[in-house]
């Protein structure tokens, strides 16, 4: 199955489940009603921070793939056309046109390992996978703590206490989060440089 399959299936899967979203009423008890609450301001601004790392990653993820497949493509036709005359017995291509055909495959194959090294260095899918599940941690961390809530509203004391503790537990994401993020950069940027490097020592050889 190809690229182009996988997409159009999860697609596909993505069209169904919003069309079961629209279907369904949400029968939630106390979503999104607790309003001026200093815990959920606090969540929220994080949610918001996310998801705009979310949408900028993803992007950069899908141009990058885009662009991988299609040159991807391109170095097959080119290898099909080159080495025709073992791959067809047929030689397909004149010498003029072996020779610019050379220099396509040799530009474009130029292109796909910078732009691999280019997305394995900045780790965009790495990071846009981190940050989609920091958003849906969040997005638990807020329900876990509006169930809690619902029927102590007017208990004063019980709610400082259910905000204090679900700060800490946001805290302690957001410090995992950044931890793991400089980890990302760091292993990203080395992987890179040892994996240039042998692919370097591999065309000495």
């Amino acid at each position: 199955m190809n690229i182009y399959h996988i997409e159009k299936t999860a697609q596909k899967i993505k069209d169904h489940r919003e069309k079961k979203l629209i279907k369904h009423i949400d029968m939630r008890r106390n979503f999104d009603k607790i309003k001026g609450d200093k815990a959920l301001n606090e969540i929220d601004f994080y949610i918001a921070k996310y998801t705009s790392l979310v949408e900028i990653f993803y992007a950069k993820s899908k141009s990058s793939k885009k662009k991988s497949t299609w040159l991807l493509y391109t170095l097959i036709f080119c290898m099909c056309l080159i080495y025709s005359p073992f791959i067809f017995s047929d030689d397909m291509l004149s010498e003029a046109f072996r020779t610019w055909f050379n220099f396509a495959f040799t530009f474009t194959l130029a292109i796909f390992v910078g732009n691999y090294f280019s997305n394995r260095m900045n780790g965009h899918t790495r990071a846009w996978s981190r940050n989609r599940l920091m958003l849906e941690r969040l997005e638990i961390l807020r329900r876990e703590y509006e169930l809690a809530v619902e029927n102590e509203i007017e208990n004063e004391g019980f709610i400082a206490n259910e905000q204090e503790n679900t700060l800490t537990k946001l805290f302690e994401l957001e410090t995992q989060n950044r931890i793991e993020t400089h980890k990302d950069i760091v292993g990203d940027y080395l992987a890179a440089h040892e994996g240039t490097f042998s692919w370097i020592k591999g065309l000495r050889k």
